[in-house]
């Protein structure tokens, strides 16, 4: 069994250095005063004090960025609130702060999943001084997914956890590790927004691959084609924003998530303002989900049920345009640190 009271212990001298603000103030970071005022973290000039420096493997993405938020790692360009990183390491990161003049200092919130924890992780976290949060993805990928995250926790010493799509899996992942465990999607992510055509295609639009990974995916796509019983279309697309593009010209998308995975495309959709159906069961939202009463998911689980729902939907055309759409449930980069650290 994990050391949890071990591990409350870290999680309390973490919040005694984080502030609802972002700002670390322990004694263990740089010596913030209790009476110093609150920093407004553009990460935009050398003279930044605290900020939230999020690693991770992609390029630098101008959606996720809020307030205090740099984005740091191998393939992020250089930037007024981007560092590249080569040297996958906390000393590493702290080098190149230093060389650009800025605080090493702030939240470190590290996005893998295990594949990469496996591939490319990041070592010395236990050098930074302040918060460290890993967020992980795809709990999928590879042999024993949980246990090398497990592994990689006990080497590598966060302070939280956060699940990013398998919200499903929280308990069971809880299981295995001392430290808070939460599932707060979409955490950081952010998506394209697009206006819905007025006079959408009445068809349920699939997009996403069909390859040798998605055989579940491919099958249920080929069934409704050749079954031929609902208007229905697939597409692949190069980009999100691409996808919402898309998204907004039809009336109807058909989301199939895989591996137990509440994925990014839930939220996609979302923002780009057109219903769902979900090929799945509602689980996957797991506990206490903002999402769980939203009008635009519908859930089917047999290609009979998303047939006969998708035929009932479209047959009532100005009902089905008129179903809200609202925004995916983002959270502030402040108040998720702050949900993030709570014991």
């Amino acid at each position: 069994m994990p050391n949890r009271q071990a591990g409350l212990s870290t999680l309390q001298k973490a919040k005694d250095a984080f502030r609802v603000n972002g700002a670390v103030c322990g004694s263990e970071s740089i010596g913030c005063k209790a009476g110093q005022e609150k920093a407004i973290i553009a990460g935009r000039t050398t003279a930044m004090q605290r900020s939230t420096l999020l690693f991770h493997h992609g390029s630098y993405q101008k959606l996720w960025q809020q307030a205090g938020l740099i984005q740091v790692g191998p393939h992020v360009a250089d930037g007024p609130d981007s560092l590249r990183l080569t040297d996958l390491s906390v000393a590493g990161l702290q080098t190149v702060l230093r060389r650009r003049g800025w605080a090493v200092q702030g939240v470190l919130l590290q996005y893998t999943d295990p594949f990469l924890l496996r591939s490319a992780p990041l070592r010395g976290i236990n050098q930074w001084a302040g918060p460290r949060i890993l967020a992980c993805g795809d709990l999928h990928h590879g042999p024993n997914p949980i246990a090398t995250l497990q592994r990689y926790c006990s080497t590598e010493q966060h302070h939280a956890v956060l699940l990013t799509f398998n919200p499903i899996m929280l308990e069971t992942v809880q299981q295995y590790l001392s430290i808070p465990v939460r599932s707060l999607a979409p955490t950081f992510f952010r998506y394209p927004t697009t206006t819905p055509s007025p006079t959408p295609e009445m068809k349920l639009l699939h997009v996403g691959s069909l390859g040798n990974h998605h055989p579940q995916r491919r099958q249920i796509v080929e069934a409704l084609m050749r079954r031929q019983k609902i208007p229905f279309c697939h597409a692949t697309t190069a980009s999100p924003e691409e996808a919402a593009q898309l998204y907004a010209k039809h009336a109807l998308i058909l989301n199939i998530p895989l591996n137990r995975d509440l994925n990014h495309r839930v939220f996609e959709i979302m923002a780009a303002g057109v219903p769902q159906v979900i090929f799945g069961d509602p689980s996957l939202l797991g506990r206490n989900s903002k999402m769980a009463n939203r009008p635009d998911l519908f859930w089917t689980q047999s290609i009979e049920e998303l047939e006969k729902l998708v035929m009932e939907l479209v047959s009532k055309k100005d009902i089905l345009q008129a179903i809200p759409v609202h925004k995916p449930p983002y959270w502030d980069l402040k108040e998720l640190l702050k949900q993030a650290l709570s014991p």
